[in-house]
């Protein structure tokens, strides 16, 4: 069993953490907000106040936090991983962020004799929680033989795609398809609505077609039953569309379906629906469409 870090327990990551915890791992994790870290100490992880803490501790360590910016920020300074590492040390980052990034992380890591894999996943907060997640990993294959049974902790799905950026590049696309979807559904149902059909009747249309998915079955569910705590938030979702936006313009690839989706969700974004789910798009689009206001906005609203 190696020795493991993990930094970002939020409502991805700490389900994450906690399986890695309950395979037998001796774990060390930190948490900017210390209190997300106690269910962890219940399962047996040490629980430590800066990343350089979970460096020393550890052979290997995981992140999964918001995009690039915050890993580099646990990475770097007197408290961070880098200055409590070891030559050698890897870095399994599980965050979403764009090929170029993870070939820029990966560049940084290395001048400081660590290694990375990286090794973003899709599934939301339930296949996170039953340790089913699929994972797009790239980097090293060696380093992904290596670590095979620590991802499959987390994931039931894992796929080696190639070189450093590869993991990045599959992450994009795929989450291409469920800005894709989450934005469809929204204006589905925002049409319908206008138009004097229920809600519920709607849904019931979309969950009994070809088109359905398992993520529309859980997305019309949160419409129909006006629930947007997030699974995934509506801001995560944003940044995301926005790094496809870029890596396609550097692949020279055209998205205009993607374009459209992005200037979408930011719209929903600076309206006050971040920290929503994604699907609280659809509130935006019944705000738009003068059917009134159907879900709260974040704190500080004014």
């Amino acid at each position: 069993m190696a020795k493991v870090g993990f930094i970002g327990l939020g409502l991805m990551g700490g389900p994450m953490a906690a399986n890695v915890a309950r395979n037998g791992h001796a774990l060390t994790v930190y948490n900017r907000t210390a209190a997300k870290a106690e269910a962890l100490a219940e399962l047996g992880a040490q629980v430590v106040s800066t990343p350089r803490a979970v460096a020393q501790a550890s052979e290997v360590v995981i992140t999964m936090l918001t995009d690039a910016e915050s890993v580099r920020a646990v990475l770097d300074g007197s408290d961070g991983l880098l200055a409590g590492g070891h030559l050698g040390e890897v870095l399994i980052d599980m965050s979403t962020i764009s090929p170029e990034q993870a070939i820029s992380l990966a560049g940084h890591l290395a001048a400081h004799s660590w290694e990375l894999l990286e090794a973003p996943v899709f599934g939301s907060t339930g296949p996170a929680q039953e340790g089913t997640l699929g994972i797009m990993v790239g980097g090293e294959r060696r380093l992904f033989e290596r670590y095979r049974d620590l991802l499959a902790c987390m994931g039931k799905h894992l796929f080696y795609l190639g070189p450093q950026g590869a993991g990045a590049t599959a992450k994009l696309a795929f989450n291409l398809l469920v800005g894709a979807q989450v934005a469809s559904l929204a204006e589905c149902m925002a049409l319908a609505a206008k138009g004097g059909i229920e809600l519920q009747t709607m849904g019931e249309i979309v969950l009994a077609s070809g088109v359905v998915s398992n993520l529309l079955q859980r997305k019309v569910g949160n419409i129909t039953a006006s629930d947007y705590a997030p699974a995934f938030p509506l801001k995560h979702m944003n940044k995301d569309l926005g790094l496809m936006i870029e890596t396609g313009h550097a692949l020279g690839v055209a998205l205009p379906v993607t374009g459209a989706a992005h200037q979408l969700f930011s719209a929903a974004q600076a309206s006050g629906y971040g920290d929503q789910d994604a699907i609280a798009v659809y509130c935006l689009l019944t705000e738009l469409s003068g059917l009134g206001k159907t879900s709260p906005r974040e704190e500080g609203e004014t």
